[in-house]
């Protein structure tokens, strides 16, 4: 027979529980059944035309840096399809805080065959192209791009923090912000994210989001915490 402190411990596991099953209020979803592939972001960023995303590193990335265009390339034009593109521009108290979100996926016309099938080549892929991809003027790295396991899929992931110029004049854009690339293979395509925000709150709630691959449980896009001294 249970005791009376027994059944308020099973009551209160079986409650918290149902709080960890239940999707977040506060965050929204895409979905893609074609990939079997979800992702949680906060609710608060909505849809927006490419174009009209906050941010401004994209157009600040070094122009000589050969990489740079490697990137480029695979995430424009025929290579390239846009899942998600979502945004919010006066998100904090102020109205000033801000963050957005590119999702996009790299068609496999656009991937060489060796690095669909080998762990290694597709490492020697996807690592120059999430560090490439924040090479921003005024920004420094915040730490090695790295890669760690999701459910069974290798994520690639770089991030920068500064204050992003033109490399033309050398003008300061806007305040200080933070950029995060991250790719990943799914099934015999390429999924990359991009988000800048003003915000170190904002971009670890995006990290924070969940992604589902239809391996398991859905698991944090990033499992860890940027900011301060803290990086990967």
């Amino acid at each position: 027979m249970r005791s009376a402190l027994g059944w308020v411990l099973l009551a209160l596991g079986t409650a918290a529980a149902a709080q960890t099953s239940a999707p977040p209020a506060d965050t929204a979803t895409y979905s893609n059944p074609e990939l079997h592939f979800t992702f949680e972001y906060p609710a608060e960023l909505h849809p927006m035309k490419p174009q009209d995303l906050p941010g401004s590193s994209r157009a600040a990335r070094f122009s000589n840096d050969p990489d740079v265009g490697t990137s480029d390339n695979l995430e424009a034009g025929q290579c390239s399809k846009r899942l998600l593109t979502v945004g919010e521009t006066g998100a904090g108290p102020e109205g000033k805080a801000w963050a957005s979100i590119s999702l996009v996926e790299i068609e496999p016309g656009c991937i060489p065959a060796k690095a669909l099938k080998s762990r290694h080549q597709m490492d020697l892929m996807l690592m120059p192209l999430v560090h490439s991809s924040t090479q921003v003027l005024g920004m420094m790295p915040m730490g090695p791009a790295v890669q760690y396991p999701v459910q069974n899929h290798r994520i690639y992931m770089s991030a920068a923090q500064g204050q992003p110029v033109q490399p033309t004049d050398l003008q300061n854009l806007q305040g200080p912000e933070s950029v995060a690339t991250l790719a990943t293979q799914v099934q015999d395509r390429i999924v990359s994210w991009r988000i800048e925000t003003n915000s170190m709150h904002l971009l670890n709630r995006i990290l924070a989001g969940k992604v589902d691959f239809g391996a398991g449980s859905p698991e944090m896009l990033y499992p860890g915490h940027l900011g301060g001294d803290t990086a990967f």
